[in-house]
């Protein structure tokens, strides 16, 4: 490939709208003469990216990063010079001159044909909306008013109309100069058996898929005929210039709302983004029926900071969404979900329940890691060992695709507690599950034994349920992350919403609300304890209450202590010293906060002699 000329990269440059072109990647507001974002190479929170469109440069006073639009093509996509070039010359219409005669034949023949496609493409889906509009549509325009697609929207994203019968595009086409063989390969019409072509859609509202550049690259069609034995959606097979895995349908009329809003909603099918850009939520796009691909992910990238995925909520939809936290995680996109019940999907959940209702749910939406860790451990809270096992085994592949340090050790904690596993445990776990799959097997079988809690923890229960009023300072204070037992923790949440209806701890009716068979014993066990007014007496039941408390902080501190221990010992000082400072830094707080409650002074010993 020759050199390219240095008057074609002037004449590129001076063609190419930097503003333009950056807003494909950054959502941009207008600040004085300039544009200002957040900046796409550097995390931040306050915008220090700026696009000068005057001078055709961008600069970020934040990480120092600046340029013209080629610095900025190819630092983002990591292209090289001359791919950035010709990038832009084909956008703008500039022909690169080529040395080598091969290379500039192929060269030309590219450019001619993705101009041809692009032509193609451009006519087949002028054609479809005309046929929408017109008499021939008439059955189209009633099933857009029946699905409540207004005419306003269903323009905005270039709907159109294939006609029943074989040959309609077909013939409009060949009459324009396209011969079949062409329009075959473009996916537009099919071979038959007789050596001649057919229509690929026929009788279906057709779907064109736009790039983010305004191009045509492809059509989806969804038939009229609800008898009608073939697919119920259709869609153009991948070419030369088209790859689904690497569009997102509604993008390229969503992008300026994502930008705007800062978040995409990410739905299954195209009639979902309809729906919802009817109702006021053009933030919707789709991932062309597929699974989503980081390709696909990073696209989104450039636009929004989060995506909130909303997929159908039959058991395909949870697993596509399952299925979306790899490459959202893998593109650094914050990621929530929202779900919907079985046999609804967001287009039947907003005409039903109206824009706002949507908005609430994606307001209150858990991320989706919560939510996938929910998902997978709810159902086996309390359930047999082996069954555990594979819980975790799937905890460890939903942890595996966390790439943030800090929110990995949070969910690898908080599913260590449901569980009843000690969370350094499930850190090794995740780490090397073959060489700690017996150790968690022995763990499990003793909590399937029964929960074996400390004095202090069975203390405090027996303490709460004596001074039920006590309960809301006691999780106000946020001590129930204390605790070992993510069952006791449950227990006392149980006892809490039970006082707060009732006005009393109501024995009968408190155990009766308990499932897990185990866990009903104990709290029989503490609401019946012989020696309990003995024990505690109104005046000594605050003391007692401390003493427990105290106790607890006084274990946590220790488990943590040996745990970034453990943690340290793993690292390799040499590889990550960042990671080592930083634990370090932490094993001194918490070895600070052991110390501040030993200066505490107070007497627990007596604790240790309680019953489990």
């Amino acid at each position: 490939m020759g050199l390219i000329p240095d008057s074609v990269i002037e004449e590129v440059l001076a063609r190419t709208d930097i503003l333009e072109t950056v807003r494909q990647y950054v959502a941009l507001k207008r600040a004085g003469r300039n544009h200002k974002g957040l900046c796409p190479f550097h995390d931040e929170n306050t915008p220090s990216f700026f696009v000068h469109p005057g001078m055709g440069i961008y600069k970020c006073f934040g990480c120092g990063e600046g340029g013209n639009v080629y610095q900025f093509l190819m630092a983002l996509e990591g292209w090289s010079f001359p791919e950035t070039v010709r990038h832009l010359a084909e956008r703008c219409g500039v022909e690169i001159p080529e040395e080598d005669p091969r290379e500039a034949k192929q060269a030309r023949r590219r450019r001619q044909g993705k101009k041809l496609y692009l032509e193609i493409m451009k006519e087949a889906k002028a054609f479809y909306e005309a046929r929408l509009w017109s008499e021939k549509g008439r059955a189209a325009q009633m099933y857009l008013k029946e699905r409540e697609i207004p005419e306003e929207t269903a323009r905005a994203f270039g709907l159109g109309y294939a006609p029943q019968g074989w040959e309609n595009l077909l013939n409009h086409m060949t009459a324009k100069g396209y011969r079949p063989q062409v329009l075959e390969r473009a996916g537009l019409v099919m071979a038959n058996d007789r050596g001649g072509h057919y229509d690929r859609f026929r009788h279906r509202v057709v779907f064109p898929v736009v790039d983010v550049w305004g191009n045509t690259l492809a059509f989806g069609g969804r038939t009229l005929a609800e008898d009608d034995k073939g697919a119920k959606y259709i869609n153009s097979p991948e070419t030369a210039f088209y790859k689904k895995g690497g569009e997102l349908y509604g993008l390229d009329v969503a992008k300026r709302t994502i930008q705007k809003e800062e978040f995409a909603l990410l739905v299954e099918g195209n009639f979902d983004v309809i729906a919802l850009h009817a109702v006021g939520l053009s933030m919707a796009v789709a991932p062309m029926g597929t699974a989503l691909t980081e390709r696909q992910a990073r696209l989104l990238k450039r636009f929004a900071r989060q995506v909130v995925v909303a997929f159908d909520g039959d058991e395909a939809g949870k697993e596509a969404t399952l299925r979306c936290l790899e490459p959202l995680e893998a593109a650094g996109l914050m990621t929530k979900v929202i779900r919907f019940s079985p046999g609804d999907d967001p287009d039947t959940f907003v005409r039903r329940e109206g824009e706002q209702a949507l908005r609430l749910k994606i307001e209150g939406a858990p991320p989706l890691v919560e939510w996938a860790l929910d998902e997978v451990v709810r159902p086996v809270e309390g359930a047999a060992v082996e069954t555990r096992i594979g819980a975790l085994e799937e905890v460890g592949a939903i942890l595996d695709r966390v790439r943030d340090e800090t929110i990995l050790r949070h969910y690898a904690e908080e599913a260590a507690r449901r569980l009843n596993i000690d969370p350094a445990q499930v850190s090794k776990y995740i780490q090397r599950p073959s060489s700690r799959r017996e150790a968690v097997k022995e763990e499990l079988r003793r909590v399937h034994q029964g929960p074996r809690w400390t004095s202090a923890e069975y203390g405090v229960l027996v303490v709460l349920l004596d001074h039920p009023q006590w309960l809301e300072d006691f999780f106000r204070e946020e001590l129930d992350k204390l605790l070992t037992s993510h069952d006791l923790a449950m227990l006392l949440n149980l006892a809490r919403d039970h006082y707060g209806e009732h006005g009393e701890i109501d024995g009968s009716l408190l155990v009766e609300a308990v499932e897990q068979v185990p866990l009903r014993e104990m709290v029989s066990q503490a609401l019946a304890e012989p020696d309990r007014g003995e024990l505690y007496p109104p005046e000594q039941s605050l003391r007692w209450y401390r003493d427990c408390v105290l106790t607890l902080k006084k274990s946590w501190a220790q488990r943590m202590a040996d745990y970034l221990q453990q943690e340290l010992a793993d690292v390799d000082f040499s590889n990550d010293r960042e990671r080592f400072e930083q634990l370090t830094c932490q094993l001194k707080e918490v070895e600070q906060f052991k110390q501040a409650l030993d200066r505490e002074g107070v007497s627990v010993e007596s604790i240790e002699d309680r019953p489990r």
